[in-house]
């Protein structure tokens, strides 16, 4: 781990609310640098900062951050013109490449993320439209299919139709989070374990040892009157016997 304890270190990044933080507690300590913050018990620490304008020191295993959509958002008719919003995504990736050994960028599908995965709700068997890219640093593995739902998908532009207890249950999540950021910002809890197991799973394969071998023959059977010595190269000296009688080298 980074800071050289047992807990991975994460980073949770362009997160004001940090819903997303009830999963990542599981596996690290989250700390969060956003520009205003609230509260949010799961959260170790809390930096407040403008991370376009200043990036604070630290070193983690993982960063998951989100940076502000801009033209591609589906919600600028509520939110506001897009025209308003700095492209985040490049200063998201510059942090993370600088303070992480592996990241997630997430955002709506676009084409500055560099080889996104694209994740969506019928892939969880969730009824929601709510498609997101993420960029990573390691491969993401597909989730398990799922039947078709019998129900509509729900789109969170037409977020007032549901309840806030809806949301929270098909979000995935427990904290008591403003209705609209959990139909609009927060990314399904499905979607957070697939990226976070998709990134231990990584981390699995990077540190494994070579395999032992079993495809190769058995060694041949020694006699019960003779020692065997496994020499330096690895070949067999049968130079002693159990007599104690010294011979030449076979």
């Amino acid at each position: 781990m980074t800071d050289g304890t047992d807990r991975f270190q994460i980073l949770h990044a362009f997160a004001d609310h940090a819903v997303e933080s009830e999963v990542l507690t599981t596996v690290g300590t989250v700390t969060r640098w956003t520009r205003d913050p609230r509260p949010n018990p799961h959260v170790a620490e809390t930096v407040a900062v403008d991370l376009m304008e200043r990036v604070p020191s630290g070193q983690f295993d993982l960063a998951v951050l989100h940076p502000r959509c801009t033209d591609e958002s589906d919600m600028t008719s509520i939110s506001g013109d897009p025209d308003d919003h700095e492209n985040q995504i490049p200063r998201a990736r510059e942090i993370a490449e600088r303070v992480a050994e592996d990241y997630v960028i997430e955002n709506k599908p676009r084409d500055d993320l560099r080889d996104p995965t694209v994740l969506h709700g019928r892939m969880f068997g969730l009824p929601l439209a709510y498609k997101r890219a993420f960029e990573t640093t390691f491969p993401v593995r597909s989730p398990a299919r799922h039947q078709p739902l019998g129900e509509k998908t729900v789109t969170p532009y037409y977020y007032s139709d549901r309840t806030r207890e809806w949301w929270a249950a098909t979000k995935g999540f427990r904290g008591d989070y403003p209705k609209q950021h959990l139909a609009k910002n927060t990314l399904p809890a499905a979607y957070v374990r697939c990226l976070v197991r998709s990134w231990l799973e990584s981390l699995d394969t990077r540190d494994a040892e070579v395999p032992q071998d079993n495809n190769q023959p058995a060694p041949p059977k020694v006699p019960d009157d003779q020692t065997t010595l496994v020499q330096a190269d690895g070949g067999r000296n049968t130079r002693y016997v159990d007599t104690g009688t010294e011979q030449e080298d076979r």
